[in-house]
């Protein structure tokens, strides 16, 4: 049950502020550091960060973040395929 409330919620918070920080780049004010949106996305909140870059078109043609986002993606996929089959 935590994990699920977990999941949930740390993906709302990356899809949120990868909007906000679209948002903000349009308004040419403060953004949110890169960093922090990789942070988020690799601690689980990789799904709400590609659906906020495909909904917003927010990132998608940034050649410095996007490796990282495919990066951070893979080894959760890595990571989830090896749990499974150890533990199945």
């Amino acid at each position: 049950m935590f994990l699920c409330a977990y999941l949930f919620l740390i993906n709302l918070l990356t899809f949120i502020l990868f909007g906000l920080d679209k948002a903000k780049a349009s308004t040419h004010s403060w953004r949110i550091p890169e960093k922090t949106l990789l942070l988020l996305s690799f601690a689980a909140g990789f799904p709400g960060g590609w659906l906020a870059m495909l909904l917003f078109r927010h990132k998608i043609k940034d050649f410095s973040f996007l490796p990282y986002m495919i990066l951070i993606t893979l080894s959760w996929l890595i990571g989830i395929i090896v749990f499974l089959r150890l533990n199945s």
